[in-house]
């Protein structure tokens, strides 16, 4: 853990990840922040005005292979170092492997894990020893959930690259950590027939990465799951 560190957070303006960005910025010293929406980066950078750090802004579509590239080679400009990497986007769509829209899976894979991949690789090399890699995964990582088997497939493709990452960057004295929750509240859940409680709150989750990133360097937290306290949703 570096005091006042770089930080790399993706899919930063929704859910979680707005969540990770208010609850690590007052420590960054830079925060360098990627989603689609360039408006909506915009309109967080101008909330994040009054925190003592300086906020880069990368609209992209990580999606996109193409897009991802250019990112990264972006940020390979603008980055001298980076502690935090933290890959957050990703998306959930529904379907039965059979009817499901063709394509389906291919863009969860790219989004949930190529992504990923390509900005680890294309970073690692301004990360410094001591630095962390954390990856948003989901309880989907370790369990099929029916009616969302390609976002299983995709998660646990996730959980495996990021124990091999773990593995490879290890003697490099970067620590990799994977934080599996459950569902989480965010607008997406709107009009669901339940208590608003019976999901995760955001900031909870945030809580847990932040702690997970106050390890001492001789620790690491390598998986955390975190479950509403009833248990999934089915």
């Amino acid at each position: 853990m570096k005091n006042r560190p770089t930080i790399l957070i993706t899919g930063a303006t929704k859910g979680i990840g707005r969540a990770l960005v208010a609850r690590f910025a007052p420590a960054a010293s830079a925060l360098h922040l990627v989603a689609r929406n360039g408006q909506d980066l915009e309109a967080l950078k101008e909330e994040l005005s009054a925190v003592d750090c300086t906020v880069q802004v990368y609209p992209c579509d990580l999606s996109e292979a193409l897009s991802v590239e250019a990112l990264i080679n972006d940020l390979q400009t603008h980055l001298t170092e980076l502690d935090v990497l933290i890959n957050n986007a990703g998306v959930y769509l529904p379907g039965a492997l059979l009817t499901e829209p063709a394509g389906n899976l291919h863009y969860m894979m790219q989004l949930n894990v190529l992504s990923h991949y390509e900005l680890v690789r294309g970073l690692y090399q301004k990360m410094p020893r001591g630095s962390h890699v954390i990856h948003m995964a989901s309880v989907a990582s370790r369990k099929r959930f029916d009616g969302k088997p390609s976002y299983s497939i995709s998660k646990h493709a996730q959980g495996v690259m990021t124990d091999a990452l773990r593995h490879e960057l290890r003697p490099l004295g970067i620590r990799v950590t994977s934080v599996m929750p459950g569902p989480t509240w965010s607008h997406s859940w709107e009009g669901a027939e339940f208590p608003k409680e019976r999901l995760l709150d955001a900031k909870h989750v945030a809580d847990a990465v932040w702690h997970a990133w106050q390890m001492p360097p001789e620790a690491v937290i390598e998986e955390l799951v975190l479950r509403p306290f009833e248990g999934d949703i089915e």
